[in-house]
């Protein structure tokens, strides 16, 4: 698990490796880190001393958890792309 601290007295708590960009108000933007598909959509979170409001939470994320410990604990899926199909979605209709 990996801990970041953030604003606010905020700790951020992530089973995959993520990049967090904050604005001095506290809100922020974190990105499962990942090379292969570039920079898929973030989770959205706005800060204050007192609340951690999700504003935005993409399909990476499995499970996000908030703390009165000021804690935020996010899980990400742990395949999030599958890229395989057993059956294809286009059909000529002809």
């Amino acid at each position: 698990m990996i801990i970041i601290m953030v604003s606010h007295g905020w700790r951020v708590h992530s089973n995959q490796r993520v990049r967090i960009y904050q604005e001095n108000e506290g809100n922020l933007a974190i990105f499962l880190d990942m090379k292969e598909f570039g920079d898929p959509a973030p989770l959205l979170i706005d800060l204050t001393d007192q609340s951690a409001i999700i504003t935005s939470m993409p399909h990476l994320v499995e499970k996000v958890e908030v703390k009165l410990a000021k804690e935020i604990v996010i899980m990400w899926n742990a395949e999030p792309f599958n890229l395989s199909a057993t059956e294809g979605i286009y059909e000529d209709t002809e």
